[in-house]
C-alpha cells in the first residue's frame, strides 16, 4: 500500500498529517516560549501531542492568562488610579503586629490596598443569618447597593435578597450588580434580571463569553469575588455567593453547601468599594458612570470586632499570584500552628512543600477538606498530593457533612487569611479573587473556633490505612493530577 500523489484523498491526507505536525510543534514551541509552570507545560505538550487538534483549540482558549488588549489597556489605567487613591498605602505598614510587618509589607506591595486599623470585622458562620443581615441592611439603604459576586442564584433566600434590592431601586437607592457572566447564567436569563433593569437597577456581567472574546482573551478567567457595599458604610465578603443553601445544586448529591462570610464596617469598606469599582472599569464594557467612593475621615465601626485588616485582590494583570505569594511567606512564618480550610486543593508543588517543610519543623499543620465536591477530579487531583503530606506530618481531616466551601488560614492563632481563595491552581493563578489579610489575634480565635466546628464533623485520614487504597483510585488520582494544571 503507498500513497500516490496524484490520488486527491492521498493529498488530504498528507495535508492533514502536516497540519497536525505543524499545530503541534506550534503549540510547544508556544508553550516552551511563555512562561509556564512545568507541570502545566507538560499537561498541554501531552495533551496537543495526544489529540493534536482539539489541543491546539483548547491552548488558543485556555492556554495563556490572556485578557485581551482592550481589557489590558482598562486594567491598567485604572491600577493607575487606585495607586493615585492610596497614595499613602506605604505608611500603612507599620500598623501590623512587629512580628508581621515585612508581611504586611508584602501584601501592601502586592496588592496595592491600604492596611487599616480602624475597621471591624463581624464573623458570620450561618448561611441564613448571613442573608438575613443583608436583606435588613439593603432594606435600610438609603444611598447605593453596590454589589458582585460570581455566582447569584435563583431561589429560596436569594431571590429574598434580589427582592430586596427591587425595593430599594423603587426608594430610589441607587443600585449596581456585577456578576459574572458564567457562574450566574442562570440568573442572567431569568425573570429577575429583566426585572433589575426594568427598575433601573445597572445589572453588568463581567468577563462575557462569545466565539469571538474567546479568540482574544482566555474564556475560563472567572470573577470569582463575593463582595457587597451599602451606603458606604458596611460590606459583606467571605464564601457565601447569593444562593439559597437549602437549594443550591440540591440534585449534585453532596450535601448543603456551608459557608462563612464577614459583615465589614469602617476603613475597610473604602477598599472593598474600590475594588467593585475597579472590576466595574476593567472586567465589564459598561458605559453607566460608577459613583466615586463618599469618604468619611470618622468611619463608623464596631469596637469590639475591631482589627487590623486589608485586602488582597488577584486576577490576571494584577501582581503575579499575590495571594499564593501570601499564603507561602505566611506558612514560612508559622512557628506553632496552621489551620486550613478549603473546599478545592490542588496546591501545586510549591504550597505542597511548605506545607511541608512547617510540619518537618514540628508546627502543626491540619487540612480540613470536605469529603465530597462538585468537582470529582479535583477530589481525584487533590488525594495525590496526600502520600507525602501525611508522610511530613500533616493532618488531614475530611468533611462529612456536606459540601464546605469556607475558605481560611489561621497562622499560630495570630493571623487569619479569610475570603475566596480556594488552594488550587485555578485561584492561585488564573481567576479574579479576594482574600482579607487579619492581624488580629481575637478574629484569628473566632476563624480557629470556626475550625473546631466543622472538625467535629471529620474524620482525619490514616496514613497505614491510606496507603491499602486500591489500585483504581490511586490510576485515578494519577490520571487526575497529570491533567491537574489545566483544571
Amino acid at each position: 500500500m503507498y500513497l500516490s500523489l496524484s490520488d486527491p484523498a492521498s493529498l488530504i491526507g498528507l495535508a492533514a498529517i502536516a497540519l497536525q505536525l505543524s499545530l503541534t510543534v506550534g503549540v510547544i514551541l508556544r508553550v516552551m516560549l511563555t512562561r509556564h509552570p512545568p507541570g502545566s507545560s507538560f499537561a498541554w505538550i501531552l495533551l496537543t501531542a495526544i489529540v493534536p487538534f482539539l489541543g491546539f483549540i483548547l491552548y488558543l482558549l485556555f492556554g495563556e492568562r490572556s485578557l485581551g488588549r482592550w481589557h489590558a489597556r482598562k486594567l491598567r489605567k485604572e491600577m493607575r488610579k487606585r495607586r493615585q487613591i492610596f497614595r499613602h498605602i506605604m505608611h500603612t505598614e507599620a500598623m501590623a503586629p512587629e512580628g508581621y510587618r515585612n508581611l504586611s509589607k508584602l501584601a501592601t506591595r502586592l496588592g496595592k490596598f491600604p492596611l487599616t486599623k480602624r475597621s471591624s470585622l463581624r464573623l458570620l458562620d450561618d448561611s441564613d443569618e448571613t442573608l438575613t443581615l443583608l436583606i435588613n441592611d439593603i432594606n435600610n439603604a438609603k444611598e447605593l447597593i453596590a454589589m458582585e459576586f460570581y455566582i447569584w442564584d435563583v431561589g429560596g433566600k436569594a431571590d429574598d435578597v434580589t427582592a430586596a434590592l427591587i425595593r430599594a431601586a423603587r426608594r430610589g437607592v441607587q443600585c449596581y450588580v456585577l456578576v459574572d457572566a458564567i457562574g450566574s447564567s442562570r440568573f442572567l436569563s431569568s425573570d429577575w434580571a429583566r426585572m433589575f433593569i426594568n427598575e433601573g437597577i445597572h445589572l453588568e456581567k463581567a468577563l462575557p463569553v462569545s466565539l469571538f472574546s474567546a479568540l482574544l482573551s482566555r474564556a475560563d478567567i472567572r470573577l470569582h469575588r463575593k463582595i457587597a457595599v451599602i451606603d458606604y458604610r458596611v460590606a459583606y465578603s467571605g464564601s457565601l455567593n447569593v444562593v439559597d443553601p437549602h437549594y443550591f445544586k440540591q440534585g449534585s448529591n453532596i450535601g448543603q453547601w456551608i459557608d462563612a462570610m464577614v459583615r465589614a464596617k469602617g476603613e475597610i469598606v473604602a477598599s472593598l468599594y474600590h475594588l467593585i469599582h475597579f472590576d466595574w472599569k476593567v472586567l465589564t464594557d459598561s458605559e453607566i458612570p460608577f459613583p466615586e467612593f463618599k469618604a468619611n475621615d470618622n468611619p463608623e465601626f464596631d469596637l469590639p470586632d475591631q482589627a487590623t485588616v486589608m485586602i488582597v485582590p488577584s486576577g490576571p494583570g494584577t501582581s503575579n499570584d499575590a495571594n499564593q505569594r501570601i499564603i507561602l511567606e505566611a506558612i514560612h512564618r508559622a512557628r506553632r500552628k496552621v489551620e486550613i480550610v478549603t473546599p478545592y486543593f490542588i496546591p501545586g508543588e510549591a504550597l505542597a512543600l511548605a506545607l511541608q517543610n512547617a510540619a518537618l519543623k514540628g508546627v502543626e499543620v491540619t487540612l480540613l477538606l470536605p469529603e465530597r465536591t462538585d468537582a470529582p477530579m479535583v477530589n481525584y487531583a487533590a488525594r495525590r498530593y496526600f502520600d507525602d503530606l501525611l508522610k511530613s506530618g500533616v493532618h488531614i481531616l475530611m468533611y462529612n457533612k456536606g459540601m464546605l466551601h469556607t475558605k481560611s488560614i489561621t497562622i499560630d492563632d495570630e493571623l487569619s487569611m479569610f475570603g475566596t481563595v480556594n488552594m488550587d491552581m485555578r485561584s492561585m493563578h488564573l481567576n479574579y479573587e479576594l482574600m482579607l489579610l487579619v492581624f488580629d489575634k481575637e478574629f484569628s480565635r473566632k476563624v480557629s473556633q470556626l475550625y473546631k466546628n466543622y472538625s467535629e464533623n471529620c474524620s482525619e485520614i490514616n496514613l497505614f490505612l491510606w496507603y491499602k487504597r486500591s489500585v483504581w483510585e490511586r490510576m485515578k488520582e494519577g490520571a487526575s493530577y497529570l491533567i491537574s494544571p489545566l483544571l
